[in-house]
């Protein structure tokens, strides 16, 4: 669904220089429409077998072969084979990778806790000092007009087709949203801080908090 086409025209496969015995793929291969795709070789891809040539294995489902689906992936996939789509992958690792750093470099030279980190246009934000509150820049950020793919994950997913232009502006509002939490404190923590030491205090407040629900139910 995500790397599908992503990576490369071949997929994770080609990407990765590997040869499945089953690859899956999403609703990218149908336009955004719902489709699911199951493709490998002929053997595995069997549905029945020779002593019982009848007992097909069906595969349902409400779009199963929907035409305007069919269509949809029809289209797509004839336009992968275009000239403006493999200009869109041409050099995609290093595009990609040139505006992580500068983003990283924008980041580091104001002093802020987080970086990010990619394969090709799949990021994830990570935070370099140990803190409760990092999951409060979802929040920021989104006040800056971005909002990530899942809450709190941290993951940003980009269209191929971002342009430097495109991309330069969600660079300037990802800055700005790091600077406001910088700045609010929420990125505050002394130098005993750390990652385990937080999870421990959560832990035990969580604890507390669900025997104190316990004694005031009963």
């Amino acid at each position: 669904m995500f790397v599908g086409f992503r990576l490369a025209v071949g997929g994770a496969q080609e990407y990765f220089g590997v040869r499945a015995d089953l690859v899956t793929y999403g609703k990218t291969l149908g336009g955004g429409l719902p489709i699911g795709v199951l493709c490998g070789r002929k053997d595995l891809m069997r549905r029945f077998r020779d002593e019982r040539p009848a007992d097909i294995c069906f595969a349902r489902g409400t779009f199963n072969s929907h035409p305007y689906v069919m269509a949809a992936m029809h289209e797509f996939l004839q336009h992968l084979e275009t000239p403006q789509a493999c200009a869109v992958y041409r050099d995609l690792d290093q595009v990609w990778n040139e505006r992580a750093q500068r983003l990283n470099q924008r980041l580091r030279e104001q002093a802020l806790p987080v970086q990010v980190a990619n394969m090709s246009s799949i990021w994830t934000v990570c935070y370099t000092h140990p803190a409760r509150y990092n999951w409060m820049l979802q929040y920021y950020l989104r006040a800056e007009g971005l909002a990530l793919s899942w809450v709190g994950t941290g993951r940003l997913i980009f269209s191929l087709n971002y342009t430097d232009n495109d991309f330069a502006a969600v660079a300037d509002r990802f800055v700005a949203a790091a600077r406001a939490m910088q700045d609010d404190g929420w990125w505050w923590c002394d130098a005993a801080t750390t990652n385990k030491s937080i999870r421990r205090r959560i832990l035990k407040e969580m604890i507390a908090h669900r025997l104190s629900s316990r004694r005031a139910i009963t």
